[in-house]
């Protein structure tokens, strides 16, 4: 397979938008979205965002995501943060694979993933196009399509230098 080639700015954008991420911290939630009750404050924990390849090796960027204690159902519930149920990496990384892996099959859309300095491999990708995560929407950029959601992060990250 031929290396994939993106343009460095994209590359720049991309791994920007998730380096400015690390270590934030995700904690609101008013009610228990499960029987509406009041909830009182649990744990912290820390979940990891997506994997940078930076200089040939990897770097995993985390958040930080308050839980809450129900105190009517007694369960324990996470603040609302960037991530879809049930997946184990950041909801613009999941929005970037499946935009990706609609026009390439998921051999090529993880090397273009690897190409934009992310490490996930093609079973995931395979996995992540079957499930439904509704519409993303998505904009063109260096001739190429991506999710909102990775524009905003990169504008967040170049906001704050």
């Amino acid at each position: 397979m031929r290396p994939v080639k993106v343009p460095p700015m994209l590359q720049t954008m991309v791994q920007a938008g998730f380096s400015a991420i690390e270590g934030r911290e995700f904690s609101t939630l008013d009610v228990c979205p499960l029987c509406g009750g009041d909830i009182a404050g649990y744990d912290r924990k820390r979940r990891k965002f997506v994997t940078l390849i930076e200089g040939g090796s990897e770097r995993d960027i985390s958040v930080h995501v308050r839980r809450f204690h129900c105190i009517r159902c007694g369960a324990v519930v996470p603040a609302r943060a960037p991530f879809y149920p049930g997946t184990r990496i950041g909801s613009p990384v999941v929005d970037l694979c499946v935009v990706l892996s609609r026009s390439l099959t998921p051999g090529r859309t993880a090397a273009n993933l690897r190409a934009l300095g992310i490490a996930i491999d093609r079973g995931t990708v395979r996995n992540l196009k079957e499930r439904d995560f509704g519409e993303i929407p998505t904009t063109e950029m260096f001739g190429t399509v991506l999710p909102q959601s990775v524009v905003s992060l990169s504008l967040v990250a170049f906001r704050n230098l």
